[in-house]
């Protein structure tokens, strides 16, 4: 049996991704299985035992010449094509290719109540679970496990690695500062003024993100004891990973960041500025907890903005270092730094 996943595009999007992979190999262990992605972030596949071949698809093309480029990755027919995309890109590299095409749900109108009316008329599904909703023709069902990012050393263990994850020595606390839409970072002040807190209290402090990102995370470690402080930014994936099994907890705006953390089973507190917990973007089946203001004005969007369209930015202005030192300590209390479950 022939089984192509696809789903291209962003980090975050690609983890939230891998519980449908791990669920398909269960059902279907000797099957090819082969997942879609843009080269970007092909890194997510790159060790995860359950993808027989990554097809790594460039996004800098148009959607026909890139389909026409992937396809001599591709297998000439597959008996499953599963589109968790599901876009003009995602059907041209499928076009022609499968006996049977599952989708995922979209959720459209949901959203658009939710950003549009800030009505929400039926609980609207995890991404994951609307990802795994595609399986349920196939009768394969959620195993309760979360999203996952292998390391190369973990490919044999038969148990997912951070499923047994123990915490750090030292209490240590990972800081990704950054998002790719402006009105869902939280502000570098904010981020410096809690680094500085827990610091005082003994964390380390260990800022993440991408290489764009680097003087973003400068500016909110400035200020802190260097010996107890690592700018990270710019780190490759697997360094990423590597780094978050050292983390007590993570710290994060509604970004990428937020599915690595839960990838590698580490407790999350997720600033939400532009963006609400009920599309679905959650860390899947970790303890969090979500720090955000109630404003007649959110959410104003499902995946962010350049700026705020009434220019205070009082979803993320009006949230106070305190409130989020808060959530630190309550979910520190309740998970004592293991992962596992799942908490608001």
């Amino acid at each position: 049996m022939r089984i192509l996943v696809i789903r291209l595009s962003s980090l975050g999007d690609v983890l939230l991704a891998t519980p449908v992979v791990r669920l398909l190999r269960g059902a279907f262990p000797a099957a090819q299985i082969d997942v879609a992605v843009a080269q970007d972030f092909a890194a997510v596949w790159e060790h995860n035992p359950y993808v027989s071949r990554i097809i790594a698809v460039d996004r800098s093309l148009d959607a026909w010449r890139m389909a026409r480029t992937a396809r001599a990755a591709m297998a000439t027919q597959y008996d499953v094509i599963v589109d968790l995309q599901r876009n003009i890109r995602s059907s041209a590299l499928r076009w022609g290719r499968a006996r049977r095409v599952l989708r995922s749900p979209k959720y459209r109108l949901q959203k658009l109540l939710v950003v549009k009316a800030k009505r929400t008329f039926r609980p609207m599904p995890h991404v994951v679970e609307r990802y795994l909703g595609a399986l349920e023709p196939l009768g394969i069902a959620d195993d309760g496990g979360g999203v996952e990012l292998w390391l190369p050393e973990e490919r044999s263990h038969a148990v997912y690695p951070p499923v047994n994850r123990q915490p750090p020595a030292d209490p240590t606390i990972g800081i990704a500062p950054g998002a790719r839409h402006n009105t869902k970072r939280w502000l570098p002040s904010g981020f410096a003024a809690v680094a500085q807190t827990l610091q005082r209290q003994g964390w380390r402090v260990i800022a993440l993100g991408s290489k764009s990102e680097r003087d973003l995370c400068e500016t909110v470690v400035a200020g802190l004891d260097r010996s107890r402080t690592l700018n990270a930014a710019g780190s490759s994936l697997e360094e990423t990973a590597r780094l978050l099994d050292q983390c007590t907890l993570v710290l994060s705006n509604d970004s990428a960041a937020v599915h690595l953390a839960a990838a590698r089973r580490v407790p999350v507190v997720v600033v939400y500025g532009s963006t609400v917990p009920t599309l679905g973007f959650t860390p899947y089946h970790v303890p969090y907890r979500a720090v955000e203001v109630e404003l007649s004005c959110r959410p104003c969007t499902h995946i962010g903005r350049s700026a705020c369209p009434r220019g205070h930015f009082g979803c993320m202005q009006y949230v106070t270092p305190n409130d989020v030192l808060r959530a630190i300590a309550s979910l520190e209390a309740t998970t004592a730094g293991l992962g596992g479950g799942q908490s608001r």
